[in-house]
């Protein structure tokens, strides 16, 4: 037999790593949005929460992706607290499935074959999808060949004395064992990591399923390492998130660590029923896992409320003393990682811009009517505020890298680059057009005819109601919506028509306030009509015109 080779496990476990990592970026891209649209349609049935975070895990082969992930949609407010822990309890099952492809020796084998048929896909696709496949398929075929060399790499090290020692002292010291395995895996950041090396030792005959209970338990609790790390920043409901995912596993482990031994002899008592099982450690040790998180899933799902009230005592909400320095609140670099998340979090900072420019417009007609200088400058710092979240969502929109994205997505980039140009030039007009107007009338003591006033706020009145259905098409992308809003465009066209004739009658009357305020007057109807121009292209981007046909 020849001796170990330290060179070649680093490798094995190399080849492991980077399989899961490429995995997970092909099933991104091949899934797109559907996974985001998966989890944030969830409802408050934490057994439909369980079921999504069993789905998303086997899809994403990784549970602390999950978790991951629900951190930033917690720190976007997509979801709740007791949303995401349904779907915690899911993710830990889905990767323990994971791990049981692992444990069968035959999938191994064969993995040279998936990667034969991932080049060949990458070859010879010209479609985008197709490519995605064939990288989802390499990275299987790297996890499981993967595998295959750390059995090899660590087979000669079954005569090893030193490497025996280590693991009767680790047998005789749980704790060490466990303590270990948190380390491990919070440093590869994927328990399948760990469980996969545990594995190829098991079928090297290195460790047995005693030996494996410690370290499957550490495991799991250092999954946790990740979601913890990209709470940080990320607000309150994400601190949440990831503590929920931590108590969980650490609550879960220790109780079974104060019970290991009669666990442990109930599991091998267990699987002696079946001649599979029996005989097979890395099965075992697949099996230990799953019913781990079977268990967790069992004992905390009926109390998912009340441990959401736990976590809300223990993270509560900050105390804010003096005024916050302002500035994006969703853009979180880390979601970068993940496009659809990305785009999700875009969107949350684009329509916290757009309910500032619709605060900014709806307070522009109080200036004028009372003629209101400190209103005016609010309204001019919220363009100030306005200018900061354009500036920052553009950048998180350029640093998704245009190689990750599908064309799909690629395009929604650019409509959301678009919509946030168009919602700054709305604030721009209010700011440098309209508040110079009322600026104007301020200084010079002017006032509006009664009709003339009424014509005003009749026009701001309909761009206001334009201005919530732009909103709400944002979020819903109701073809209904768009129709309404080009309906909308063509009838405040006509209004602003007849009531500029209305106004050059006044002028001809000979009106004293009519023809001071002409210019004023004149000036504030053609930038609504801007204004209302640049919410109806902001629907339009937002639906496609295809859709918003037949109107």
């Amino acid at each position: 037999m020849e001796p170990f080779s330290a060179v070649e496990f680093l490798g094995a476990l190399a080849v492991f790593i980077y399989g899961i990592r490429l995995s997970r970026i092909g099933v991104q891209l091949f899934a797109g949005n559907r996974l985001q649209s998966l989890i944030s349609s969830l409802t408050d049935n934490r057994f439909a929460g369980l079921g999504v975070g069993v789905i998303v895990t086997l899809i994403l082969q990784s549970s602390t992706a999950t978790t991951v992930m629900l951190v930033s949609f917690a720190a976007t407010g997509a979801i709740t607290l007791p949303q995401a822990m349904g779907v915690i309890l899911g993710s830990d099952i889905g990767t323990a499935l994971v791990v049981i492809l692992l444990s069968v020796k035959k999938i191994s084998e064969i993995a040279l074959l998936i990667l034969v048929v991932g080049v060949a896909l990458d070859i010879l696709s010209q479609r985008k999808r197709t490519r995605y496949l064939s990288m989802m398929l390499l990275g299987f075929g790297f996890v499981f060949f993967g595998m295959h060399l750390m059995i090899l790499a660590t087979s000669p090290l079954r005569g090893n004395h030193l490497l025996v020692e280590i693991f009767e002292a680790l047998a005789q010291n749980p704790a060490y064992a466990f303590c270990a395995a948190v380390v491990f895996t919070a440093l590869v950041q994927n328990s399948a990591t760990t469980l996969g090396l545990c594995i190829a030792l098991a079928f090297s005959n290195l460790i047995s399923l005693p030996d494996a209970v410690p370290l499957v338990l550490g495991a799991n609790v250092g999954t946790c390492a990740s979601s913890l790390l990209n709470s940080f920043g990320g607000g309150t409901s994400a601190r949440r998130v990831a503590l929920s995912h931590l108590l969980f596993k650490l609550s879960g482990a220790i109780i079974a660590m104060f019970f290991l031994v009669p666990i442990t002899k109930l599991l091998a008592d267990f699987f002696s029923y079946s001649s599979a099982l029996g005989t097979n450690p890395a099965a075992q040790i697949a099996f230990t896992h799953v019913g781990f998180n079977l268990c967790l899933s069992i004992l905390f799902l009926p109390f998912i409320n009340q441990g959401a009230w736990l976590v809300r005592k223990l993270v509560p909400e900050p105390f804010h003393s003096g005024e916050e320095i302002f500035g994006p609140k969703y853009l979180d670099p880390k979601s970068l990682e993940t496009p659809a998340l990305a785009f999700a979090n875009a969107r949350r900072e684009i329509l916290r811009m757009a309910e500032i420019g619709l605060e900014m417009f709806v307070k522009t007609i109080a200036v004028f009517e009372r003629d209101d200088h400190d209103l005016l400058s609010y309204v001019e710092e919220q363009d100030d505020k306005v200018d900061i979240l354009d500036r920052a969502t553009k950048f998180f929109l350029a640093k998704i890298s245009q190689e990750t994205l599908t064309s799909e997505q690629a395009r929604m980039q650019l409509n959301l680059v678009a919509i946030t140009s168009d919602l700054e030039e709305i604030c721009d007009v209010v700011n440098k057009n309209v508040l110079e107007l009322a600026e104007k009338k301020i200084q010079k003591g002017r006032h509006f005819s009664i009709d003339g006033w009424n014509e005003i706020k009749d026009v701001h009145a309909k761009i206001v109601e334009n201005y919530g259905l732009m909103l709400s098409s944002l979020t819903s992308k109701d073809e209904t919506i768009a129709r309404k809003v080009m309906r909308h465009e063509k009838h405040l066209a006509v209004l602003e028509d007849r009531y500029r004739e209305a106004h050059l009658l006044r002028l001809h009357k000979g009106l004293k306030e009519t023809i001071e305020t002409s210019s004023i007057h004149l000036d504030l109807l053609a930038n609504f009509r801007r204004i209302n121009s640049k919410l109806t292209a902001i629907v339009r981007t937002t639906i496609p015109v295809s859709e918003s046909r037949g109107r």
